[in-house]
């Protein structure tokens, strides 16, 4: 009866820590997953932001383009060339006043 009662506990804590380790490999593979989520979340978005800035850099490779994209934004302009600014009126409705 001794060695019945003897094995019995033995297996109930065998038993314990199989289970005990079996949560925590389950609370490891969780926690693994949601990091691989967020790794594949960045890497979407990264491969996002390349395909963009590939996109933005064959579009500015062509001289046309680069010129066009510098007299937009640095208000470039050619020896020789006069710039004129038109600046658009203000409406009514930002300034408040009526016309």
């Amino acid at each position: 009866m001794k060695l019945a009662l003897a094995i019995f506990i033995f297996i109930f804590i065998v038993l314990v820590f199989v289970g005990w380790q079996a949560f925590g490999f389950w609370r490891q593979e969780k926690s693994l997953n949601a990091n691989l989520s967020d790794v594949e979340s960045r890497l979407a978005a990264a491969q996002s932001d390349e395909a963009n800035l590939q996109a933005e850099t064959q579009y500015l490779a062509n001289p046309a383009n680069l010129e066009k994209e510098l007299r937009a934004q640095f208000n470039y302009k050619k020896p020789g060339e006069t710039m004129i600014i038109i600046v658009p009126p203000q409406s009514a409705s930002s300034t408040g006043a009526n016309p």
